[in-house]
């Protein structure tokens, strides 16, 4: 065996005989998830949409006001007055510290009595503030962060005890492919370990399997008793514990009479909704109220894609449009002055009620309210910027895990791209466009330009489609989300009414789901971009020297025309790597973060999966780069998320002929449910199977044994060792494709004796540590590839698997470092591109 190459950082262009120095790679990164919906954590990966997620195509909520010139002394000139940003940046950073670590509290104090003796040492007003409001966020963060984590609560969870406990149940999420349950709660009681106590702290319960189904549905507010195991939860986590159920939950008390009225009215829209399309009835409810829960994936991916995700969130658009409908019909009815603003009071409580008061939508609310001032006012007065300020400070002190929220980061910068450049750039194009057309341009442009960074750091491309696409639903956007409100009100009054009004409401929202799916299928709708730390500081600079030279730009009709031109023929197109992929690739893993996807060539525009990646992991961007545009076959090693969980993305995206998967059931029903849906053939495989697709030879080498019962949505060595093995020979390259196979699969296909010698090894569940020393030795593989998530969670690839690889001499290929990786043949020598 051929001695393999050391791989170096600066060329992965190579063979395994010998390294081409030299040949350098253009860069793209990978995809970089995030869970989307969470309060905590901000939204995934997959993540929000940029333009617009603070305020999209917002409504005038009053007349605009001329503004006072003299309304601040100290604003510049332009009107943006920056007096209370250190503040605000002080209560964000200082909130940030608290929170992260137990040493942040110290650096928050020491920063803050810094700032007070240099506050009166030289006099000054804006230090003086920073330290006051660095001590109060100290204080703040701090007595919240002690309160989480000292007492009875959090020691029974460092001591992982198993504990009786009441609780006053929050708003619950599907995570993965549908088998977790996250359940947002409140512990009201505790027994355990000798000890019973009432408290209210934040807890999470973590509910796996079929259990979830109990908690699915549970109306907000409810309280109930259920037996389970504490567990530590993170700090950043702002819980106080973590909960696995041991039972199912048994009621104790029902929800408040208020509670039960908002849920009544959410019920109401989504059946008043039953009579519409599929999809108009999952966009409706996530469109007025933020629920998601009925959206499919590949809609998701779509919104995603063309940046209108923002319209299925708790967002500050959502209550600007809600409150100019209010306004309208105050004025009608001769309201005026403060009756005005009691008016919009009660649009407020009722909109964060409706929407579920969590943090996520207190957020919202307070982006919103900031829009409507930076509508209602000119920017000389400089309020808007202002109330920003001090909605950042006072949004950090009520719930301080927002600082650690990309949501959060998300809102801020988009409602600050809406006050620092959204009405100049509407002014501009007010210059030769009717002043509508010119803020449905503007503002989604501001908005995504403001956010465009770090939606690049968390997406690894940047969206070129999102300004058209919002410009293109903005319109029906305001007219369905207040009659989707008008069709939860009177649905709940009149469920027949309520649905006729529902068919109405879906009616409006169909332009904006064929602006996503439409928008989302041009070639050139997202442009990959490196997730790195230069590339992004270019981007950032990029957007702001875009962003000055922005108002010069949009004045000149000639010169957007053209543009748009540009614009459209990129959209045309698919966007370009040079060198990448290589024309003789034969198998690629493609970079879908923590998860598997391996693409084999099986002709001109097709190839053949073997997985699918986790959902909205960069499947399609793959696919599209390599030029596949049919799917033969896919076969899926087992039912995991990380390796089923695009294959939404990819039956709505792609010709797909033939599905095979192993022969055990568990999770494998909803896969099939997505084939059935698509009209895909579904054909069950095992040990000696082989399937011959053009100059593809595949063979089944195991399956998971038939008297073997589990439930595949839970992580467990069983369904992993249920994995399909498979030897796939293509262009003269062997590869043992591997799934999540562990010691005992391993080592079961060691004690059979079956031929396992191969030129390129993926490596059983993306390195981990659970690797048999004899299964590697046997294979002789001279390349493994290691398809795992840049900083996942697992440890993966493990240090000691990486170690039995280079005792056996093997070339290791991660996706995590390299991107994407292709191997094909040349001159007869296995050749290696990796995509960065």
């Amino acid at each position: 065996m051929a001695s393999a190459p050391r791989l170096t950082p600066n060329s992965f262009r190579t063979s395994v005989s010998e390294l081409e120095p030299g040949r350098p790679e253009a860069p793209l990164a990978g995809s970089v998830p995030a869970p989307a919906g969470s309060a905590r954590s901000g939204p995934t990966p997959s993540g929000p949409a940029p333009a617009g997620s603070a305020l999209s195509n917002p409504v005038p909520f009053g007349p605009a006001s001329s503004g006072s010139a003299s309304s601040g002394r100290a604003a510049r000139p332009d009107g943006l007055d920056l007096r209370l940003a250190p503040a605000a940046l002080a209560a964000w950073a200082g909130q940030w510290l608290t929170v992260w670590h137990q040493t942040g509290l110290a650096v928050t104090s020491l920063t803050a009595a810094l700032a007070a003796l240099l506050a009166w040492r030289r006099r000054s007003t804006v230090l003086a503030l920073v330290a006051t409001v660095l001590a109060a966020t100290a204080v703040i963060g701090g007595l919240r962060v002690w309160r989480l984590t000292q007492g009875p609560a959090p020691d029974l969870a460092r001591q992982e005890a198993v504990a009786a406990v009441e609780l006053t149940v929050g708003h619950s999420a599907l995570v993965g492919q549908g088998e977790t349950v996250l359940v947002h709660a409140t512990l009201e009681r505790v027994s355990g370990r000798g000890q019973a106590f009432t408290t209210h702290l934040a807890v999470l319960l973590v509910v796996n399997g079929s259990a979830g189904a109990d908690w699915l549905g549970l109306d907000p507010g409810r309280r109930m008793a259920v037996e389970g195991r504490l567990a530590p939860a993170e700090r950043a986590d702002g819980v106080a514990a973590l909960l696995k159920p041991l039972g199912p939950p048994r009621l104790v008390a029902e929800a408040p009479a208020w509670r039960r009225a908002v849920e009544q009215v959410r019920r109401s829209l989504r059946q008043a909704m039953a009579r519409a399309s599929p999809e108009q009835a999952a966009l409706v409810p996530a469109l007025v109220v933020g629920d998601t829960e009925a959206m499919p994936a590949s809609l998701r991916q779509d919104f995603q894609t063309t940046g209108l995700t923002h319209l299925t969130a708790v967002s500050g658009a959502n209550l600007t449009i809600l409150l100019a409908f209010l306004s309208v019909l105050a004025r009608l009815i001769g309201l005026r002055g403060r009756w005005l603003d009691l008016v919009a009071l009660v649009g407020v409580i009722g909109f964060v009620a409706l929407c579920h008061s969590e943090p996520s939508v207190l957020r919202a609310a307070a982006m919103g309210l900031v829009g409507l001032v930076a509508l209602r006012h000119s920017p000389a007065s400089g309020r808007g910027l202002r109330h920003l300020c001090l909605a950042v400070v006072g949004l950090t002190w009520i719930d301080p895990w927002l600082s650690h929220s990309i949501g959060f980061v998300l809102s801020v910068l988009a409602c600050l791209g809406l006050l620092v450049w959204g009405r100049p750039w509407s002014l501009a194009l007010g210059r030769w466009l009717p002043g509508w057309l010119a803020e449905a341009v503007a503002v989604p442009l501001a908005a995504q330009l403001a956010t465009q960074p770090v939606v690049a750091w968390l997406s690894g491309s940047v969206s070129l489609v999102g300004v058209l696409a919002n410009a293109l639903a903005g319109p029906p956007v305001g007219p369905a989300t207040v009659l989707g409100l008008v069709t939860a009100l009177v649905g709940s009054f009149s469920p027949a009414l309520g649905g006729l009004v529902g068919r109405l409401t879906g009616w409006l929202v169909e332009p904006i789901l064929q602006v996503a799916h439409r928008c989302a299928r041009l070639p050139g709708a997202a442009q990959p971009w490196p997730a790195q730390p230069v590339a992004l500081v270019c981007l950032t600079a990029g957007c702001l020297t875009l962003a000055w030279l922005m108002p010069r730009l949009l004045g000149r009709s000639w010169l957007v025309l053209i543009l748009a031109v540009g614009l459209v023929v990129g959209l045309g197109r698919a966007p370009m790597q040079p060198g990448w992929p290589p024309s003789d690739w034969s198998v690629v893993a493609c970079d879908v973060g923590q998860g598997d996807a391996l693409a084999v060539k099986v002709g001109p525009g097709q190839a053949l999966l073997i997985d699918v990646g986790p959902p909205q992991a960069g499947l399609g961007r793959c696919l599209d780069g390599l030029g596949v545009r049919q799917v033969p076959v896919v076969v899926l090693s087992h039912f995991h998320a990380d390796h089923v969980g695009g294959l939404a993305e990819l039956l709505a995206g792609w010709p797909v002929g033939l599905i095979v998967a192993n022969q055990s059931d568990g999770a494998a029903s909803s896969a099939q449910a997505l084939a059935a849906q698509r009209a895909v053939d579904w054909r069950q495989v095992g040990a000696g199977d082989s399937l011959s697709l053009g100059d593809v030879q595949l063979t089944v080498l195991s399956e998971a044994p038939a008297t073997t019962v589990f439930d595949q949505a839970e992580e467990s060595s069983a369904a992993n060792d249920a994995s399909l093995v498979c030897r796939v020979v293509v262009d003269g390259i062997s590869l043992l494709a591997t799934g999540d196979l562990e010691l005992a699969g391993q080592q079961a296909l060691v004690a059979a004796g079956v031929d396992l010698a191969v030129d390129v090894l993926k490596l059983p569940h993306h390195g981990s540590a659970r690797q048999e020393a004899a299964f590697l030795a046997r294979t002789g593989a001279r390349i493994a590839l290691i398809s795992v998530g840049e900083g996942n969670d697992y440890g993966h690839p493990a240090d000691s698997a990486l170690r039995r690889l280079d005792e056996l001499g093997a070339l290791v290929a991660r996706t995590d470092q390299h991107g994407s990786i292709a191997i094909g043949r040349r001159a007869g020598e296995l050749v290696i591109v990796s995509q960065r």
